[in-house]
């Protein structure tokens, strides 16, 4: 009877812990449920105060041009965030071989510094120029251009590029530097021209031609040699050219263009030549005798009258 009983309130025991430590963990399930259901709340935002800024762009920001020419770009300004005018220095990084300025939008003086208000409701504009050296032929190819703005830490920056492409140009001159000539109505008259490659690439089928104020007909002007077949960057040919009048030009001054261009018509160039034609001697003789016939018939004429 007292084993019984013993058992009795041990298994009475078990059975309180057991409930006990089950409405327990419940109750930390439950919780833990409800926990991990719940939103997390995240703390407020932080704004941060709205901060200055500088901004720098170009509507315009790769340009192309041949080799010789300048390059200028319009490039717009932004301050904001700021409550006074700020002043601004400027810088621009141009390629080797150029110079650079910088100047106002619709102005030529040039200024190393802006001043700029936040409270404008549009930018300020400057105008970047650059322009290769007069004794400097840039390289066909890209050049990078770099302006800067800055105010103690308050910076900005922007990248340009130029596109530099091959220049096509000839010079035609006469060889001696004399823009006048004589001929010989009726005969071959030589007269020397030098071509010379001004640009920055090769000339390729080199042609020439040749023009007369007010055409008279029976005119024959040559070329030799006739054509040139490549003329490179920096050389220069000499051609020679036969002005052969027609037989029965009058004497007296006559304007001769003479021309030279390429097959693909990108390079061009030209000289004006006065040519002064003489007769050939024999039709001096002629015109002389000619006179003096007709002086001797008018005297003739005179002597007949007279004795009537």
């Amino acid at each position: 009877m007292r084993n019984f009983t013993f058992w009795s309130g041990v298994l009475l025991t078990v059975l309180l812990v057991g409930v006990c430590s089950g409405l327990a963990f419940s109750s930390v399930a439950a919780a833990k449920t409800i926990e991990d259901l719940s939103p997390v709340v995240q703390p407020p935002a932080q704004k941060s105060p709205a901060g200055e800024e500088l901004t720098m762009t170009c509507r315009y920001p790769v340009l192309s041009s041949y080799a010789g020419s300048y390059f200028s770009y319009s490039i717009d300004l932004q301050y904001t965030g700021g409550k006074e005018p700020r002043l601004f220095d400027l810088k621009a990084e141009a390629p080797p071989g150029f110079t650079c300025s910088i100047t106002p939008g619709y102005e030529t003086t040039e200024i190393a510094a802006i001043r700029i208000d936040p409270n404008k409701g549009y930018p300020e504009t400057i105008k970047v120029t650059i322009r290769p050296y007069t004794w400097l032929t840039p390289e066909p190819g890209e050049y990078t251009v770099k302006v800067y703005a800055s105010s103690g830490a308050l910076q900005s920056s922007i990248e340009l590029k130029a596109i530099v492409t091959a220049k096509y140009d000839m010079a035609l001159e006469p060889t001696g530097g004399r823009y006048n000539t004589e001929a010989t109505a009726g005969s071959d008259n030589y007269f020397s021209i030098t071509v010379k490659n001004t640009g920055t690439a090769p000339l390729e089928k080199v042609r020439f031609s040749s023009s007369i104020t007010g055409s008279p007909s029976g005119w024959s002007i040559t070329f030799n040699p006739d054509k040139i077949d490549t003329l490179a960057v920096g050389d220069k040919r000499e051609v020679q050219v036969n002005i052969k009048p027609a037989r029965k030009t009058i004497a007296g001054d006559y304007m001769v263009t003479l021309s030279a261009d390429t097959e693909a018509k990108n390079a061009f160039s030209s000289a004006s030549i006065r040519v002064t034609v003489l007769v050939p001697t024999i039709w001096g003789w002629v015109g002389v005798g000619i006179i003096v016939l007709v002086i001797a018939g008018l005297a003739v004429l005179f002597m007949r009258l007279g004795r009537r």
